[in-house]
C-alpha cells in the first residue's frame, strides 16, 4: 500500500503540542511505516530545507506536486483542512480527509460540496458536522489510532477498487481498439510483473524511463530508455524494475483478443499464479 500523506500547514496548532494535527500526523506516519506501509509525506524537503515556507505560493506548489503525482499512490490522506478537496475531480486516486474539530460554516460549504466523493474522518463524535458522511471517528491520541486508520484505508480501497492499479504499479490505457491495445505502464522500484504468457496476442515493449530487466523464455535482456523488444505470442515473459526510480514503458498489444483473462501466470510475487 502506497499512501501520500498531506502534512498540516504551519498555520495549524504548533507542532510541539502533543494534541496538534502536525504531531498526530508525525505519529501516524511513523506507526504506518513500522507496519510496512509505504508513506510519502508532502511537502517534501527541498535543497536542505526541513520544510518550505507556508505562504500561499509554497502551499500551492506543494499541492500541485502531490496531485501531479497522484497516480503513484493508492490513496491520498489529507490533513490540511478543506483546500485540497478542490483537486478531487482532477484525479482518480481516492482522497481521505481528516477533519480536526468542528468545521466553520465557510469550510462546511466546501466539505458539503465534496461529500460522497471524499472520505471523511472525524476526531471525535462531538465534532461531527450535520450533513456530512463520515467513514469513521478516530481519536488522534489513542494507541489504536494507526490500526484504526489502516482499517479505514483497506475499506476505502475495497470501495474504490481501481482496475488500473496493481501491487507492482499502475497503468493508463492510451488506446483500445478491435485490432490493438496500448498501455503506458509504471512499475514501482523493486517490483516485477508475473511470469506469464498470452495465447491470443503478441506485445511490443518500448521503455520510456528507467531500466527494465526483461525475460522472454530463456532469454534475459536489459533495456534502457528508447530501447524496445517484441514479445511473441505464447512466449513466457516478465518485466522487472531493479532500480530506485519508476520504470515506465509503452506496451502495444496486437492480436485477436486483449482481455485480462488471456493471462496464464506461472510465477507471481503477489499470489496470483
Amino acid at each position: 500500500m502506497r499512501i501520500a500523506m498531506l502534512y498540516p500547514s504551519e498555520r495549524e496548532t504548533p507542532a510541539w503540542r502533543d494534541d496538534s494535527p502536525r504531531a498526530a500526523v508525525t505519529r501516524l506516519t511513523e506507526g504506518l511505516r513500522d507496519r510496512g506501509v509505504d508513506v510519502t509525506l508532502f511537502p517534501q524537503a527541498h535543497h536542505g530545507a526541513s520544510r518550505p515556507s507556508d505562504g500561499e505560493v509554497a502551499e500551492c506548489l506543494r499541492l500541485s506536486e502531490l496531485f501531479e503525482r497522484s497516480d503513484d499512490f493508492d490513496l491520498i490522506h489529507n490533513h490540511q483542512n478543506f483546500f485540497p478537496l478542490a483537486f478531487t475531480q482532477l484525479v482518480s486516486t481516492p482522497l481521505l480527509s481528516t477533519i480536526y474539530g468542528t468545521p466553520s460554516s465557510e469550510a462546511l460549504l466546501v466539505y458539503a460540496k465534496y461529500n460522497g466523493q471524499v472520505f471523511y474522518v472525524s476526531t471525535s463524535e462531538s465534532d461531527r458536522a450535520p450533513g456530512l458522511d463520515y467513514i469513521a471517528t478516530i481519536s488522534q491520541g489513542d494507541r489504536r489510532t494507526v490500526d484504526d486508520y489502516l482499517k479505514v484505508y483497506h475499506r476505502i480501497l475495497e470501495i474504490r477498487q481501481r482496475e488500473d492499479h496493481r501491487p507492482w504499479g499502475f497503468y493508463i490505457i492510451l488506446s483500445d481498439a478491435p485490432d490493438h491495445k496500448i498501455k503506458r505502464i509504471n512499475v514501482f522500484p523493486g517490483k516485477r510483473l508475473s511470469l506469464q504468457r498470452h495465447r491470443r496476442r503478441s506485445e511490443h515493449w518500448h521503455v520510456i524511463a528507467g531500466e527494465a530487466l526483461v525475460t522472454i523464455d530463456d532469454q534475459h535482456l536489459r533495456l534502457g530508455p528508447g530501447e524496445s523488444v517484441d514479445i511473441p505470442m505464447r512466449s513466457r515473459h516478465r518485466i522487472e524494475n531493479r532500480n530506485s526510480q519508476n520504470l515506465v514503458f509503452i506496451e502495444i498489444q496486437r492480436g485477436e483478443y486483449f482481455g485480462e483473462d488471456d493471462i496464464e501466470r506461472f510465477e507471481d510475487d503477489f499470489g496470483r499464479a
